[in-house]
Order: structure tokens, then sequence, then C-alpha cells
């Protein structure tokens, strides 16, 4: 899979859990739009400000799922990051090695 492949996946999945939080604040807790994406973000980036509103014990629940959703897909970001500039390396020495193909064709 090439860079912007991953990309498009990492940029994916941020937006599908911001989504997943945002309609399950909304859904569980009855908030608005705003304080349900603020609660997300400010709970996928761990900032910790603290609860917008009181928060019911279902809503507990659901913000520890979303933490493990959110620090499972910034592994995932991490390892694709990483996963590209090594793979970015390799391709820049291994494309000084002649190929078989090239060998080939002498």
């Amino acid at each position: 899979m090439d860079s912007s492949k991953y990309f498009i996946v990492s940029l994916s999945l941020s937006l599908v859990i911001l989504a997943i939080g945002t309609t399950g604040y909304m859904y569980i807790e009855g908030w608005t739009l705003l304080d349900a994406m603020y609660m997300t973000v400010i709970t996928l980036t761990t900032v910790g400000y603290g609860e917008v509103h009181e928060v019911s014990k279902i809503g507990r629940l659901f913000t520890i799922l979303l933490i493990f959703a959110g620090a499972g897909f910034f592994l995932y970001l991490a390892g694709t990051i990483v996963q590209i500039m090594v793979e970015g390396r390799i391709r820049l020495v291994l494309g000084r090695v002649p190929t078989f193909s090239s060998l080939k064709k002498s």
C-alpha cells in the first residue's frame, strides 16, 4: 500500500472514531452536537480538561471504550508513519541496487 492510501485510511478512521464518539455522547447523554464533539476530541487527544457535563455510568463506560479506540488508532497511526519512513528508506537503498530485470536485459 502506498503512502497516500495509508493517509486516506488514517483520515477515514479518525473521522469514523470522531463520528462514533460524537454520536454516542449525543445519544447516551443527550448532549448537543458541539458539546458531544468537544468531549470526544478532548477524550481522544487525552487533553483531560474534564467532563463537559456530568456523565452517567453508561457514559463513563462509553468513554472508556472511546479511549481504547482512540489509543488503538493513535498506535496504528504511529506504526503507519514509521512504516512509511522505513519503506521510503528501504526503497532508497534498494533503488541503488541493480534489480533482477535490469540484470536480465544485459
